[in-house]
């Protein structure tokens, strides 16, 4: 959807205090009315384009879409994809972002979460949910679990390219990262 991408844009590359709706309409090249009938509200929108971001990743997935798969192998495709948006170029500049503007504006903060980690999250407590009705992980308490086993994938590369102080890694790179998280995940799971 083309508001969503020009949100994108203007968050990117003005962050929350310095987009407005106006400019997100004049770039969606969409009429004020129409950008307010979808979303009344610049936080509306906000959240909206990080949801957009989160989904384009596939991180909104039905728990029983890796029913075929081992448990070790359904937690790396997942893992992949929240590595994979983790770590992208896009996602580390919101995430520098949001933190710089916290403070002037705290509602970004909750907003970013909101629409990102907290969904995110909720993914992945339904997944574990139901790799432990299936009897292929001892899960006494998903929320800690999914919480944990997200912290694992935020690891790796993510602090130097918040930092700058790397490129984005390969996908050979990424693929590794998430396979050895995994596995050392997985031993305390099963």
């Amino acid at each position: 959807m083309k508001i969503l991408a020009a949100s994108r844009e203007a968050f990117l590359e003005l962050g929350y205090g310095g987009t407005s709706m106006d400019l997100v309409a004049q770039r969606a090249r969409v009429s004020k009315t129409t950008l307010y009938t979808r979303f009344p509200s610049k936080e509306e929108l906000f959240v909206a384009t990080i949801t957009a971001e989160c989904d384009r990743y596939g991180l909104r997935f039905a728990p029983d879409a890796f029913d075929d798969l081992p448990l070790e192998e359904a937690l790396a495709r997942v893992g992949r994809r929240f590595v994979d948006l983790l770590w992208s170029p896009e996602v580390i500049k919101m995430h520098q972002t949001v933190v710089g503007e916290a403070s002037r504006f705290p509602e970004v903060a909750r907003l970013y979460y909101q629409g990102g980690p907290e969904q995110a999250v909720a993914g992945f407590v339904a997944l574990f949910e139901r790799l432990a009705r299936r009897g292929l992980a001892r899960i006494e308490d998903p929320v800690f679990t999914a919480m944990q086993f997200l912290s694992v994938l935020q690891g790796g590369a993510r602090c130097a390219l918040e930092l700058g102080l790397c490129d984005y890694p390969p996908a050979e790179e990424r693929e590794a990262f998430v396979r050895k998280a995994v596995a050392l995940f997985v031993r305390g799971i099963v």
